[in-house]
């Protein structure tokens, strides 16, 4: 079972808000360096440094359940409405969570995830995305790679899940799962084939086929760096 790491006290929550309400505009996240030590009992008692102790995965299961690698690196997040710096952290793709080093150098903490609006890792940046069942857009609740940030967007929900193959036993492993997106006009596309990307860009769809088949790009081979060229080439044609 989890364990439940409770690290806020109510003082320094409200030394915290205080000091947000104070010195900075009610729009903006107030800039902690997680690794400064300005005042031992508050920096403990960081709101950051509330969640869930992270326990992490048997072993036995081949590969790893993290974003890129499973080391802890320095990135930046934006948590309980406050922008900290200079963190040590690692993004969790199976359980779609951020995990922090604890401030005790060996123990991880998982960050609440509704409390995270955005981070920065490993030169991505995540955002928080809210699904709405009744409509019928295809962003389901979570973090998304901010892959390209113009006037269309294009994310990518990143996931990993944990395979089982029967030989002479259970073989368990980590396997990479991305699904590709365009927010165009408001509206979210899920784009999973070449035909559904020309379909979503119909209004210069002629210049960006020529454009993709004069760089040999294919969607098949390279989703991503298709979909992130083809974005880019559109806004420079439309604007």
């Amino acid at each position: 079972m989890l364990k439940l790491t409770a690290f806020v006290l109510g003082f320094a929550s409200a030394c915290l808000s205080g000091e947000a309400q104070n010195n900075t505009p009610a729009t903006l996240p107030v800039i902690v360096k997680a690794g400064d030590v300005y005042n031992p009992f508050i920096e403990k008692q960081s709101r950051l440094y509330n969640g869930v102790e992270h326990l992490g995965y048997a072993y036995q299961i081949k590969g790893h359940a993290y974003f890129l690698q499973k080391e802890l690196s320095i990135g930046t997040v934006v948590y309980d409405e406050l922008g900290f710096a200079n963190v040590l952290m690692l993004y969790d793709l199976l359980k779609d969570q951020v995990i922090i080093q604890h401030l005790d150098g060996f123990s991880k903490v998982g960050l609440i995830s509704t409390k995270v609006q955005s981070f920065y890792l490993l030169n991505h940046h995540f955002v928080r995305l809210h699904g709405d069942s009744a409509s019928s857009s295809p962003i389901i609740t979570g973090f998304y790679d901010e892959l390209y940030n113009g006037n269309i967007k294009v994310l990518i929900k990143r996931g990993k899940i944990i395979e089982e193959t029967i030989k002479d036993e259970v073989e368990r492993e980590f396997k990479e799962t991305n699904a590709v997106f365009i927010q165009k006009d408001g509206r979210y596309y899920a784009i999973k084939t070449y035909k559904t990307l020309l379909t979503v860009l119909q209004d210069k769809a002629p210049q960006v086929k020529q454009y993709l088949r004069k760089n040999k790009l294919k969607f098949r081979n390279d989703p991503e760096n298709t979909l992130l060229k083809a974005a880019v080439f559109y806004d420079s044609i439309n604007k």
